[in-house]
């Protein structure tokens, strides 16, 4: 017998997701709504009501984003515009995994997704670098838990947050019921990382070391780091242009 989907409409999706990354965003100092709020963006992006076109979903992830780094922008007495550009930027980061996905199928799987958004947060890091708005800045007081981020870079706790967003995701909101599989394996990816921070003793890489490296300011930098950069993003940014390559010559294929 099929299980009942536990999955809201569209409408109260969008809320929730609004509602979720607003709060993430500006408590820094509780920033655990963060790990909750891109599951249901997630779900707005892929709702399957046959009233809205994928352009109006896209629209829709547009406005939620905006709301929330604006919201932030104002707390923080940053710049609007950069808010602005930064939820059109992660947009395109939904509209080329929904092409991906459109194009090689459902096999394509939330991977894709994570990967650009991960792509476009290291286009910030290379061109708007101390204007850019990242997933990590949303753990800028809670170093403690983010300790182990010499290994992984700055950007490395961007990772963390979408991996987890994404087992919640497929856990309650992908329409099957619960699947206890992926429910496990987001509570465990939420509490692994955060309880080994608490046992490292080094200080974590913050945004003002990130910005120092890229824009080659002098710094007193973790050796590891110094290494490795940002590791994760730029591979996120290899990783990305290679789907879209392949994407892009399988589209041209089934056109033929």
């Amino acid at each position: 017998m099929a299980k009942n989907s536990l999955r809201p409409s569209p409408s109260v999706l969008a809320v929730l997701a609004t509602v979720l990354l607003t709060a993430g965003w500006l408590m820094a100092s509780f920033p655990l709504l963060i790990f909750l709020g891109l599951a249901p963006l997630m779900a707005v992006a892929e709702s399957k009501d046959k009233n809205d076109s994928i352009l109006e979903k896209m629209e829709l992830v547009l406005l939620i984003l905006a709301i929330a780094f604006m919201a932030r922008a104002f707390l923080h007495h940053s710049s609007v515009v950069m808010a602005l550009v930064s939820a059109i930027g992660f947009t395109i980061a939904f509209v080329a995994h929904t092409w991906v996905r459109q194009t090689l199928g459902i096999h394509a799987g939330k991977i894709t997704l994570i990967i650009f958004w991960l792509a476009v947060e290291y286009v910030f890091l290379k061109v708007i670098s101390s204007n850019g708005l990242y997933l990590a800045d949303t753990l800028s007081l809670q170093g403690s838990w983010t300790r182990w981020n010499p290994h992984t870079g700055y950007l490395g706790s961007s990772l963390w947050i979408l991996l987890v967003n994404a087992c919640w995701y497929m856990a309650f909101l992908q329409g099957s019921g619960i699947r206890l599989g992926w429910m496990v394996v987001g509570i465990l990816l939420m509490a692994g990382p955060l309880s080994y921070g608490y046992t490292l003793a080094g200080p974590p890489i913050t945004r003002e070391i990130m910005i120092n490296l890229y824009e080659n300011l002098p710094a007193d930098l973790d050796v590891t780091y110094l290494a490795r950069g940002e590791w994760v993003v730029r591979t996120a940014a290899w990783l990305s242009t290679l789907i879209l390559i392949f994407t892009f010559v399988k589209h041209q294929t089934k056109k033929k």
